[in-house]
């Protein structure tokens, strides 16, 4: 049952989350030939890894329609195992990044503009999949990581061993989320601060004032940042550290199936969270793919057809008592039925 649940589940995540992101990129990479806000560059990045978790559970979903001969080599099966671990990983590093990037913007506003240059942002971006791909390909890299007898069952437990799950959870997951928590929980402080700054400069501020409602806004938008990374990620990580840790529990499939389709489901969200939440890309989709140019199309067009006409001016002949009957140019009016598009 679990398994078919799985299937279902992967079939569906392989459809949803292409698609959500290569929206994505299509608005961000419109918006930045205008804005050259480097923020998005970031947010672009996050939508660029989880395209690419969404490519690898298309393949899964593949391979486990069609299930051969390739899961029964472990070379091949770790080679799957680190394309999807890779992109998952510059998944929560982008969103680390993102997270620092907004840290920045609030508390040094005046530097923030020299700090994040092209430089700087190429140069994290250079480091952050780096490391992705370094973690990511561990496995395949150090073989001691590889489990020695391999059944045949392509999964994180089957083909690498248990210190790897510790060098995701202790490396990456865990620091990045306690790093997340901690710099939304610092920007939710400085907004709350500003907002009180600004309650005691107004003698009288309406409970429907703009500051009180982005202020709202900014603490909704930290919740569900901080739940959906953690509600994605955490079930697989803290059960595999129950499983790494206890010999006697058989929580593998689980693992295999279920969970980590969870924390691939974080792909989904982020293009939600990170994109549609903000006004600017919600105002632009908004504009060009939900409201598009209606077409106007008229009863005709007039098609003015002019001829004879001299080169000097009408009115100038007319001044000098020059102009005969002959002289009076020919106008010839078509009218047609040519559909245009306002």
């Amino acid at each position: 049952m679990s398994s078919l649940i799985y299937a279902v589940l992967h079939i569906i995540l392989s459809i949803l989350i292409p698609t959500a992101n290569i929206v994505v990129i299509v608005i961000l990479s419109k918006i930045l030939k205008k804005n050259h806000c480097k923020s998005y560059i970031f947010i672009l990045n996050l939508a660029a890894a989880d395209l690419l978790v969404g490519l690898m559970c298309i393949l899964e979903t593949l391979d486990d329609m069609f299930d051969g001969d390739f899961d029964k080599n472990l070379f091949f099966c770790l080679l799957r195992l680190c394309f999807t671990v890779t992109p998952c990983i510059g998944s929560i590093l982008t969103l680390l990044l993102i997270s620092l990037d907004r840290y920045l913007a609030v508390t040094l506003p005046l530097s923030y503009s020299k700090i994040m240059n092209m430089k700087s942002i190429c140069a994290l971006l250079t480091v952050l999949w780096t490391i992705a791909f370094i973690i990511g390909h561990m496995p395949l890299i150090f073989p001691s990581l590889q489990q020695i007898n391999y059944s045949g069952i392509c999964g994180l437990f089957y083909a690498a061993k248990s210190e790897y799950l510790y060098i995701l959870c202790f490396l990456v997951f865990l620091p990045a989320l306690i790093t997340i928590v901690c710099l939304h929980t610092a920007v939710g402080r400085i907004a709350y601060s500003h907002h009180k700054r600004i309650q005691r400069t107004r003698a009288v501020l309406p409970t429907n004032h703009p500051t009180q409602s982005s202020n709202f806004k900014a603490a909704r938008t930290v919740l569900i940042v901080i739940i959906c990374f953690t509600l994605s990620w955490g079930p697989y990580y803290i059960t595999g550290i129950i499983q790494a840790t206890c010999t006697s529990c058989k929580l593998v499939d689980l693992l295999k199936d279920i969970l980590f389709v969870l924390g691939e489901l974080n792909s989904l969200l982020n293009p939600i969270i990170y994109t549609f939440y903000c006004r600017e890309i919600r105002s632009y989709l908004h504009r060009f793919i939900i409201c598009k140019r209606r077409k106007v199309k008229p009863q005709g067009v007039a098609v003015v057809h002019f001829s004879n006409i001299r080169g000097q001016s009408i009115q100038d002949e007319a001044n000098m008592g020059h102009i005969s009957g002959d002289s009076v140019p020919n106008v010839s009016i078509f009218i047609s039925s040519t559909e245009y598009s306002k």
